[in-house]
């Protein structure tokens, strides 16, 4: 038995521009979210200026892969890949400030990195940009090859 399949009438489209959902919030929600984003985001000058004024205060993570830390990486950062963090956060202090960074601003390893830290009670600062952005201001970068051996 077939099933008769009823015309659809096409609705009018409405004058009106759709409007984004962000733009449609009420100031007051935007001032907390621009307020939280200032607080979980530091741009390459704030973590440079952390590293120089405390550098013991702070673990600079880098979340991409070994072997991308191993060509270039900022310097006193750790390595520990997004898909091992979970399993290795005993090797983070929650007594220090954590900042991870991956690629670029379209990586997301980093803010996967920086919302399950925050969950599990650290205190997290993204570094908005990643590498790409650290060495488009001009700071430096090292390589495992540069740093001297563990003896």
């Amino acid at each position: 038995m077939k099933h008769k399949v009823k015309p659809v009438k096409a609705k009018k489209s409405s004058p009106k521009k759709s409007v984004p959902a962000a733009a449609a919030r009420r100031p007051s929600e935007l001032v907390s979210f621009y307020q939280m984003k200032l607080e979980a985001e530091w741009g390459p000058y704030d973590l440079k200026k952390a590293l120089d004024d405390g550098p013991e205060r702070l673990v600079v993570l880098d979340t991409r892969k070994p072997e991308d830390y191993a060509e270039e990486h900022i310097p006193l950062s750790v390595n520990i890949p997004m898909e091992e963090l979970e399993s290795r956060l005993n090797e983070l202090p929650k007594d220090k400030a954590v900042v991870p960074y991956c690629w670029t601003i379209v990586c997301h390893l980093a803010t996967r990195a920086a919302l399950l830290l925050a969950k599990k009670g650290y205190t997290v600062h993204e570094l908005a940009g990643g590498i790409g952005t650290w060495k488009e201001y001009g700071l430096p970068v090292t390589s495992k090859a540069q740093e001297p051996a563990l003896r």
